[in-house]
């Protein structure tokens, strides 16, 4: 290698170094969770909250959180300094308090810088700030209640710690803005813990009684419910078997009444049916009776038209002097024959009792005519009974 190349990698390497050392002392750079206060040459301070690279000459910068969260814990895995908060109750027990706080530092300017005068970049400086403040809000409140109250009513205690410190205008002053603040747990010392233990007991055992009691006496109530239950259906069922039974003999009453005003009905019916067949009989009686009479009226003007014609022809015969004498024999034989019969038939007539009422329509074969020719006999032959024989 000669000399000019040897130069020429010194030069290389002066320039890195160079470059090396303008960079560390020029350029310098910012997280964008935390914000940095920076000191000027000149003594000027800024505040840089942005991220990134910049270039600042000979500066001195703070570098602080945005927001910090930390934990006041006697839990080795929250904390390793185990500096939980211990307090003192108003029954004289004790206990220590783990808890998780949130504190913003990243505010306005002033606050800022009030801050960092106080804390000079050292962020454990503010972390035993806002402790100490903790402490003496949590040992104002827990000096109002019992252990007992705060074992009980964790929340309520952690409440009335929060309203204190949350926003605490004493730590605002200084640039320290609390945000949150939550209790994750409370040791409490081995003779408040004997006593808790021992009210827990007496109160389990308290409450153990108490829902042993509430047990008999829901299975009391499940007993006369059952009872009752039972007496209810009981009760039910007879009355459904007296509301079934009167049903049923009302309903049979309705039916008798139905039946005994059917047949009654039916009985009328038949009355007036056999009233009317009857009235139907005699007006069909009395016609035929009426044809029967007409009937007869035109046989007997018939037969004394014949006597009249036969009494003519005799007469005839008388004035004509034409009859002979076996005619006349003849005629005279006629007619003692006619007389003697009819004679004989008033005789018979005479010595019968006739009855004066004839039933009509009896028996099987009755029929209206038969009952007028009957009816008509029985007349003829009362008439027959009455003329005198000659």
């Amino acid at each position: 290698m000669n000399q000019k190349g040897i130069v020429a990698i010194i030069a290389v390497v002066v320039a890195l170094v160079l470059a090396l050392i303008i960079s560390n002392v020029f350029l310098h750079s910012n997280n964008v969770q935390n914000f940095q206060v920076i000191q000027s040459i000149t003594g000027d301070i800024e505040v840089r909250h942005d991220g990134g690279y910049y270039f600042r000459v000979l500066p001195k910068i703070w570098t602080y959180p945005k927001v910090n969260t930390v934990f006041f814990s006697n839990e080795t895995q929250e904390s390793k300094e185990r500096d939980g908060v211990q307090v003192r109750f108003s029954n004289k027990g004790e206990g220590d308090v783990s808890c998780q706080v949130v504190y913003r530092l990243y505010t306005e300017q002033e606050s800022i810088k009030r801050m960092h005068n106080y804390a000079g970049g050292n962020i454990d400086v503010v972390d035993n700030l806002v402790l100490s403040k903790l402490k003496d809000i949590a040992m104002t409140c827990a000096a109002n209640i019992t252990s007992s109250q705060a074992i009980e009513n964790r929340e309520e205690f952690a409440s009335n710690i929060r309203k204190l410190f949350v926003n605490n205008p004493e730590l605002k002053a200084t640039g320290i803005v609390v945000e949150q603040f939550s209790i994750t747990k409370i040791n409490f010392d081995k003779i408040t813990t004997d006593l808790f233990q021992a009210q827990q007991k007496a109160d389990l055992q308290k409450k153990t009684a108490e829902a042993e009691k509430q047990n008999l006496l829901m299975q009391k109530e499940r007993t006369v419910a059952q009872y009752e239950q039972q007496v209810a259906e009981s009760k039910g069922k007879a009355e459904v078997e007296k509301i079934k039974a009167v049903t049923d003999a009302q309903r049979q009453k309705e039916l008798a009444e139905i039946k005994a005003q059917q047949e009654v009905a039916v009985a009328e019916l038949a009355k007036k049916q056999a009233t009317v067949e009857a009235q139907k009989k005699l007006e069909v009686a009395e016609i035929q009776k009426k044809e029967e009479a007409a009937k007869l009226e035109v046989i007997r003007i018939q037969a004394e038209q014949k006597v009249a014609a036969a009494k003519a022809r005799e007469q005839e015969i008388k004035l004509s002097g034409a009859m002979t004498e076996q005619e006349k024999v003849r005629l005279e034989i006629e007619k003692e024959t006619r007389i003697g019969v009819a004679k004989a038939w008033a005789d018979g007539i005479s010595r019968m009792t006739l009855p004066s009422t004839v039933m009509l329509g009896s028996g099987a074969n009755g029929s209206p005519v038969g009952d007028l020719i009957n009816l008509m006999t029985v007349e003829k032959a009362k008439a027959l009974a009455a003329k005198p024989s000659k």
